[in-house]
């Protein structure tokens, strides 16, 4: 049985990659994700959790605050094979 499952980005750890399923929130910071690499499909991995965390998004890093995580839904454990 495979049962796919979202969580917000926050509860990723450390090392863990995952699918970017949806991003919510402002428009306008919606499309500036969009703009760094962060959107649906995209694969990432988490680097550092907390506040700020830092993410492994295509060849480049990007921190965000907690409250930034929120609105990033993700599916664990897509990507690590997929590099």
């Amino acid at each position: 049985m495979n049962v796919e499952y979202l969580l917000p980005l926050e509860m990723l750890r450390p090392g863990e990659w995952a699918e970017v399923a949806a991003v919510s929130g402002d428009p306008d910071w919606v499309c500036r994700m969009a703009e760094l690499g962060l959107q649906e499909g995209c694969r990432l991995r988490m680097l550092q959790a907390g506040s700020p965390c830092l993410l492994q998004v295509g060849g480049c890093k990007l921190c965000l605050r907690s409250g930034e995580t929120a609105c990033i839904l993700v599916r664990p454990g897509s990507g690590a094979a997929k590099r």
